[in-house]
């Protein structure tokens, strides 16, 4: 069963702006993963949804690149998901090194990425 959001993924022109753009929110950097490119900000506290920026110079504005939801069991998930949407998952429990998390992907009718995660 789906417990949460765990992480927004978002694309960004301009890493260190929206850095700055998103600590005037109020939200603070939680990890940076320089082999991905990518700094991990949330607002202060406990089981907080995390935003993964990740920069792509050749865009001109932020755009999601994925939700994710934590799943203790993605392999009963992405089963119960394909039973009740038709969604088709891309790829399901695959170690991402860099990140230490386990993923599962699949895309809604829309063509929005979706995944789950550890």
């Amino acid at each position: 069963m789906l417990e949460a959001v765990d992480h927004i993924d978002l694309k960004v022109p301009d890493l260190e702006e929206t850095i700055a753009w998103f600590a005037g929110l109020g939200l603070v950097e939680v990890r940076r993963i320089p082999e991905r490119g990518s700094v991990e900000v949330a607002l202060p506290g406990e089981g907080q949804v995390v935003f993964e920026l990740r920069e792509d110079a050749t865009l001109d504005r932020m755009v999601v690149d994925h939700i994710a939801f934590r799943s203790r069991s993605q392999a009963e998930d992405a089963e119960r998901i394909t039973a009740l949407t038709g969604a088709g998952f891309s790829r399901t429990d695959t170690v991402i090194p860099v990140t230490g998390k386990t993923i599962s992907d699949f895309t809604d009718p829309w063509g929005t990425r979706w995944q789950l995660s550890d």
